[in-house]
């Protein structure tokens, strides 16, 4: 366990190759980051103690039930049918619009598209949000404290679920219309959104 942040150590900044817990690509992270983002798939990679606290099963024996209460984030997953629209919108929004640090976000897709609807670039730039994910397979999206299925027509692949708990939500499908159906799916996931993080992060 550190005592001090690993930017204070002496010297010259190191860097070191981690191993991304979400999509297992490369992230390059300095001695004096506290956290990086994958580049590849968004994902936070924390340096040391608090990175191994997001995924180790065994972190809460080793660092105590203290600590890892304080450090251990609940991870929202938004699944949709491809990936491509409604489940894409609600993550690009909720990791806009979320401030807990205990909160982290991600998006899949049951038969995920190969590209990401041109509209919802659209509609994410009216929000001021520049995104360049693409659709990824719910069998690539790790574990999920929390998963939001976004349509009634949205089913969990067996095995997926696991101890997660599943909430089901009623957006229809944007894909097929226009820029105007994809900003109002926004603004309707904003709201939704809005008040999962005001519900999980409740006595924070």
């Amino acid at each position: 366990m550190f005592n001090r942040c690993p930017g204070s150590l002496a010297g010259a900044p190191t860097i070191k190759v981690k191993t991304c817990p979400e999509c297992g690509g490369e992230v390059e992270v300095f001695s004096n980051d506290v956290k990086v983002d994958c580049e590849n798939c968004g994902f936070t990679v924390y340096n040391d103690v608090e990175s191994c606290i997001q995924w180790c099963k065994y972190a809460k024996q080793c660092v105590g039930v203290e600590l890892y209460s304080k450090l251990k984030r609940q991870r929202v997953a938004f699944v949709g049918v491809a990936n491509a629209a409604r489940s894409m919108l609600a993550e690009a929004l909720a990791k806009e619009i979320n401030t807990s640090s205990k909160l982290g976000f991600v998006s899949a897709g049951i038969n995920p598209a190969s590209e990401i609807n041109p509209n919802v670039l659209e509609a994410l730039q009216e929000e001021n949000i520049a995104w360049r994910k693409k659709p990824k397979d719910i069998k690539m999206m790790g574990k999920a404290d929390i998963i939001v299925l976004m349509g009634p027509e949205v089913e969990l692949p067996h095995g997926i679920r696991k101890d997660a708990t599943v909430i089901q939500w009623d957006v229809p499908s944007p894909n097929g219309r226009g820029v105007k159906d994809c900003i109002h799916t926004a603004k309707t996931l904003k709201v939704k959104i809005n008040e999962l993080i005001e519900e999980v992060t409740e006595g924070e």
